[in-house]
């Protein structure tokens, strides 16, 4: 469909639209013509419902309600997409009261937009939640099971609330009916935490309930990270509808992967790398030596930056060492949470280690015709046809072991920074105490180059474990780079038995920048889909090839499982709960003693 005026137009009404819904003629949005290209009536629909939840939702709030929901461990494949639901639900109604005529507009917009899906998403309960939500809207039936409709029956509730702190109540009400029992994923309440509640609880007057307890306890601590506040802004800026299915080829500019530069921006964005993310350890003769073996094929043009971060290296970014030492301090309390239980695991995970080592190690005698004499068996001689007076000592030589632990640090972990960085410190500091060197690094990526962050090194001392905390997640991944590069240093070592255990929790996905003057000369598929887990794939079995033990530990969706199989097969764990990990690497630590 042709809009009949031009951007400037086009950015004028739309931005009208939402000026008169919300009543703020304050601030102008450049992003209301996202959906243009699919929809004029749905680009209307965007800027009309951008006003209302302006209007009638405190979105601060609703970042301070998932961070209490998110330090107290709940699952955020549930909980981000619930709210997201609940607070549609309450501002549609609101919208739809008020100006009727929306309905049509937007029925139309989501024909024209369901129209362009190539394959619609209704697999897992919040995704046929969300669909069914749609449909309702739309005045269209859906079959779906008791369940389904059961919460969304409870979540239509929503309407009912006026205000932000009556639907953060509803929702929670909500949530605890239908998915606390489904908290497996992540760690239990503490018992201290739920003492705490029920001391308040009764300790209030009549005034008060455990309503307004959650209400306040959203203001205790005033600082809301910056991946839950991305994970609010992405809910409110674009249209729950979208997420319901995949686009067809033909309007694939939606989720357009590749960035084009032109060469003196490239050149600013790369000498900004180190102001970001810490200065490298290792000189640029060693980088370019790397980049020449593993940048080539899917990774042609990209580069790598391997960095101690900007906590321990001479950095004066001032912003970033606040926002990665806030994370860390997330990270330790999430940590100190369970001190006994952590404390416990580590000595577990260090004894099973050790116990196999010995084992393992345990030198065999057998009596022979040679080998080492053994004096009270001499009499033999002569007098009985027993002839083996010698025994032949068996070693179990099985050379020493190092171990590398990779962790997926993009942003799809953003929900689950607390739970990885104590898992990844509770298995370095067992290996540690196990006398196993080990290296830890995270890996994401920021445009076309890889970012590779160590927290400890191999020899490094143990009081170097602590640097684990400073795990924080962002960006994408690209994760065959990611391993081959960690590869190259994995390779010098001279441990017989060289180990690789990566933590992941989806695809590989990454962008590609393109430089202006590049274009046309040179083609590259996008590093996602196909394309990435093939290549991811293919640098896997190139590092077993090359005498690498790989695990692949799998937290993500099942429905990426095939994916993930296909990337490391034999040797690929897949579990739902993080804090496991810990668990499923000394499992995998004692098969590879014991067999290798």
């Amino acid at each position: 469909m042709e809009w009949e005026y031009n951007d400037y137009e086009l950015d004028n009404r739309l931005n009208n639209m939402m000026w008169t819904i919300s009543e703020d003629y304050g601030e102008e949005s450049n992003d209301l013509k996202r959906y243009a290209n699919v929809s004029k009536d749905l680009a209307i629909y965007f800027a009309v419902k951008t006003g209302a939840r302006k209007k009638y939702v405190d979105w601060l709030t609703v970042k301070k309600y998932i961070s209490y929901k998110a330090r107290r461990g709940v699952n955020p494949d549930i909980l981000v997409p619930f709210v997201e639901i609940c607070l549609d639900i309450m501002v549609e109604d609101k919208l739809i009261e008020e100006r009727p005529g929306v309905k049509d507009i937007r029925n139309k917009g989501y024909e024209e937009l369901l129209k362009q899906f190539l394959k619609t998403h209704s697999s897992t309960l919040m995704e046929k939640i969300r669909y069914a939500w749609v449909f309702e809207q739309m005045g269209k039936s859906v079959q779906f099971d008791r369940q389904v409709k059961g919460i969304l029956r409870d979540m239509l509730e929503c309407k009912n609330a006026t205000t932000t702190k009556e639907v953060i109540v509803l929702m929670e009400k909500i949530y605890t009916k239908h998915f606390s029992q489904e908290e497996d994923y992540f760690v239990e309440i503490e018992d201290q935490l739920i003492e705490q509640v029920q001391q308040q609880t009764l300790s209030e007057d009549n005034n008060g309930d455990f309503q307004d307890f959650l209400y306040e306890e959203l203001y205790k601590d005033n600082e809301v990270s910056q991946e839950i506040s991305e994970v609010v802004d992405n809910m409110n800026g674009s249209l729950l509808v979208e997420s319901l299915g995949d686009f067809s080829k033909d309007t694939s500019a939606m989720d357009n992967r590749r960035i084009f530069v032109d060469q003196e921006t490239a050149d600013k964005i790369y000498d900004k790398i180190s102001y970001y993310y810490g200065d490298p350890f290792l000189s640029k003769e060693e980088v370019r030596n790397i980049e020449r073996k593993v940048c080539s094929n899917a990774h042609d043009g990209c580069r790598i930056h391997f960095t101690d971060g900007v906590l321990r290296t001479d950095n004066d970014n001032a912003f970033q060492k606040k926002f990665v030492s806030r994370q860390r301090e997330n990270n330790l309390s999430f940590y100190a949470q369970n001190p006994r239980v952590n404390k416990r695991n580590i000595t577990k995970l260090k004894q099973m280690i050790l116990r196999t080592m010995i084992a393992e190690s345990e030198v065999t005698k057998i009596p022979s015709d040679n080998g080492v004499i053994v004096a009270n068996k001499l009499w033999k001689i002569g007098r009985s046809k027993d002839t083996k007076v010698f025994n032949k000592v068996l070693k179990n030589e099985k050379g020493g072991y190092v171990v590398d632990i990779l962790l997926d640090a993009s942003g799809s972990q953003r929900m689950n920074q607390g739970h990885v960085a104590s898992q990844a410190y509770i298995i370095s500091e067992a290996l540690t105490l196990a006398s196993i060197p080990n290296r830890v690094m995270g890996f994401s990526s920021f445009l076309d180059y890889t970012i590779l962050r160590r927290y400890r090194n191999y020899d490094s001392p143990r009081s170097e474990n602590k640097n684990i905390f400073e795990y924080y997640s962002a960006g994408n991944n690209r994760d065959g780079l990611a391993i081959q590069s960690v590869a190259q240093g994995l390779l010098k070592r001279e441990e017989e038995n060289k180990i690789m255990i990566i933590l992941s929790d989806g695809k590989p996905n990454d962008i590609i920048i393109s430089k202006v003057a590049q274009i046309g000369l040179k083609g590259k598929v996008s590093y996602k889909g196909a394309a990435a887990i093939k290549d991811t794939a293919l640098e896997v079995r190139k590092a077993r090839k090359s005498g690498i033990l790989v695990l692949g530990v799998f937290t993500g969706k099942e429905e990426d499982l095939h994916a993930e199989k296909f990337i490391y097969g034999k040797d690929f764990i897949y579990t739902k709960n993080v804090d496991r990990f810990a668990d499923i690497v000394g499992t995998f630590l004692k098969r590879v003693i014991e067999n290798y």
